[in-house]
C-alpha cells in the first residue's frame, strides 16, 4: 500500500505523489509512517525528509513546518526547502566540509561567553548544524 505525499513550501508545491513510507524530521526526532497511519499533527524542525519509493529513497531537506496525516495522506507544510537529485550542484565533499565549519562554530561560540547575543548565536548555529547534517544524509542518498 502506498501513502500520498504532499509537501508545500512558501513558493510552489515540492511533491505530490505517493510513496511506500516517509521519515519526517519531527521535533520529538524521527517520523516514520507507513500506510494507514494513525491521525496525526507534528511540528517539524529543519532536517531531513525523506519518503521511499521503489526501495530508493528521494531526500529534501526542509527548513521546519508542520506535517498533517490523516486518511493514507500525509501534507507538509514546509518553512523552506532544499532539493537534492544526483546532479545536484554542492557536492558531499563540500557539504562536509560546511558540517565541520559549523561544528567548531559552534564549539567556539560555547566557549566565548554566555551573553544573550551568544545564546542567540548558538540557537542559529545548531539549527544550521541540523540542517548542514540533513544536506550531508540527502547526499549519500542521492549518490
Amino acid at each position: 500500500m502506498t501513502i500520498k505525499v504532499k509537501v508545500i513550501s512558501p513558493e510552489k508545491t515540492i511533491w505530490d505523489t505517493e510513496s511506500e513510507q516517509v521519515v519526517l524530521p519531527s521535533i520529538s526526532g524521527g517520523l516514520g509512517i507507513l500506510s494507514n497511519h494513525a491521525p496525526i499533527v507534528s511540528i517539524l524542525q529543519g532536517g531531513l525528509l525523506k519518503r521511499k519509493e521503489q526501495n530508493n529513497w528521494i531526500p529534501l531537506v526542509i527548513y521546519g513546518g508542520v506535517a498533517q496525516v490523516e486518511n493514507n495522506e500525509i501534507v507538509v507544510l514546509a518553512n523552506g526547502v532544499e532539493e537534492f537529485k544526483k546532479d545536484n550542484s554542492l557536492t558531499l565533499a563540500e557539504a562536509e566540509k560546511e558540517l565541520a565549519t559549523l561544528s567548531q562554530n559552534m564549539e567556539q561560540s560555547k566557549s566565548d561567553n554566555t551573553t544573550d547575543q551568544a545564546n542567540q548565536q548558538i540557537k542559529q548555529l545548531e539549527n544550521d548544524i541540523k540542517i548542514s547534517k540533513a544536506r550531508v544524509e540527502a547526499l549519500t542518498l542521492v549518490k
